[in-house]
């Protein structure tokens, strides 16, 4: 079993509050999608998801790092809460 430090488990449990919101608005229009990949920041707050600052912060971090990973377009300021 993997170790999980005290703020990764915080924030995928704050993850987990909002995965049906989050699974709702994404299904909601393909733009929606496009938003998340291209502008995490922006999509989280579209979605008005019920998230700490914290925690929204570290969620942008993370898509944004798979994006690039996946060498998906980003723009400039992807990334930089």
């Amino acid at each position: 079993m993997a170790y999980i430090s005290g703020k990764s488990n915080h924030f995928l449990q704050a993850l987990q509050q909002c995965d049906h919101q989050l699974e709702t608005w994404l299904s909601r229009s393909p733009a929606n999608a496009r938003l998340l990949v291209q502008d995490p920041a922006a999509a989280l707050q579209a979605a008005h998801l019920e998230l700490s600052r914290e925690a929204m912060i570290e969620l942008i971090d993370v898509l944004t790092g798979l994006a690039r990973k996946l060498n998906l377009d980003l723009p400039e300021s992807a990334g930089t809460a």
